[in-house]
């Protein structure tokens, strides 16, 4: 149903760059422009300030692989409720990797020592004397806990000799299908917004014994909280996978299942000699309660690269959508956020199977 969706909002977009045709001409921008600094940072307890600092360029500079648009020199203040801390020193980050260029790389940044805690409201502003002034100000989320997560097992298909689990006398393969409802309590007052990221464990192996995922695909469609920023139309017409951002609008105050659909499961699983580490590899959720301007940002993206405004915009139809920014030249954003974490054990979602 997604690919004839594609096909679909395809063709649209196709007959109406049809029926413009004749609007364009082939020329070269010649618009003014100056360079502005851009500032990005994500910003949680119990962790040092990372802060990018780069400056905006024209897309007729080239690609930005190949310009140096990282700013080293400024001068970057942190204020803390108000009050100023720190100055942030110059420093690297990263160790990213570059497929285009196939190496890693460090990316320039400056850090600050002060590390932040929930509740601090947070300002940085950065002074360059090639490209002026920049601040941005956010505040640092408390984290929403995580009450429990239980399992609905609706397909465990196993391949090996499961009568003597979590001890195996032979390497077992199980494909599976469930969900996860994870509960959680939504603070009583508006204004709350989430963000799940799902993960697994550090894979660990030995001769004898290893537990660990082949295939994990997540469909986050099956929650409704997940698409509640897509209309109707952009339902039809969009692949709307992939989004895991979510408001308490629906949900204010209340305690809610959350539920992570997981349609297509392989996990193998070794432990002869009944040891702890198999049976605790698991996949990992992790709840974080971001701030509204990061809410913001990621809609703002998905509106301008999926939604029906950045297509109808993209053909000369609406205004063009941009990204949102909470930085004073409109460029960048910085965001804050504080997560709570939980594993559940494969294992564990195996035996709840055999319990059905």
């Amino acid at each position: 149903m997604a690919i004839l969706r594609r096909i679909y909002t395809l063709l649209l977009l196709l007959a109406v760059a049809a029926g413009l045709t004749s609007c364009y001409t082939t020329f070269e921008p010649d618009l003014p422009s100056t360079p502005v600094l851009c500032m990005n940072s994500q910003i949680r307890p119990g962790e040092e300030i990372t802060l990018m600092l780069t400056r905006t360029w024209l897309w007729t500079e080239g690609d930005e692989k190949n310009l140096n648009i990282f700013v080293t020199d400024a001068e970057v203040r942190l204020i803390v409720n108000g009050e100023f801390r720190e100055n942030l020193s110059p420093s690297v980050t990263g160790n990213g990797y570059d497929p285009d260029h196939f190496l890693y790389e460090e990316y320039k940044c400056f850090k600050s020592t002060y590390v932040p805690k929930s509740g601090d409201r947070i300002r940085l502003e950065a002074t360059s004397r090639e490209y002026g002034e920049a601040w941005a100000e956010t505040k640092v989320p408390y984290p929403v806990p995580v009450v429990r997560v239980v399992p609905d097992v609706k397909e465990c298909v196993a391949v090996g000799n499961t009568s003597q689990l979590p001890v195996t006398t032979e390497p077992i393969t199980f494909d599976m299908n469930f969900d996860l409802m994870l509960y959680f309590t939504d603070p009583d007052v508006r204004g709350n917004y989430y963000d799940l990221v799902v993960s697994y464990s550090q894979y660990q192996n030995d001769e004898d014994c290893y537990s660990y995922l082949s295939t994990l695909w997540v469909d986050f469609t099956k929650e409704p909280l997940f698409t509640e920023h897509i209309s109707a139309l952009e339902s039809a017409l969009t692949d709307n996978n992939g989004y895991s951002i979510f408001s308490d609008r629906q949900i204010n105050g209340k305690t809610y299942p959350l539920r992570i659909n997981f349609p297509i499961t392989t996990f193998y699983y070794s432990n002869p000699l009944n040891q702890q580490w198999p049976k605790d590899y698991g996949i990992v959720l992790t709840l974080r309660h971001i701030d509204e301007d990061y809410y913001k940002h990621v809609i703002s993206v998905w509106q301008a690269n999926t939604g029906i405004v950045g297509a109808l915009g993209g053909v000369g139809l609406a205004s063009p959508a941009f990204a949102y920014s909470n930085v004073s030249t409109g460029a960048g954003i910085v965001a804050a956020y504080a997560e709570s974490e939980i594993t559940i054990p494969l294992i564990d979602i195996v035996e709840a199977a055999k319990q059905k």
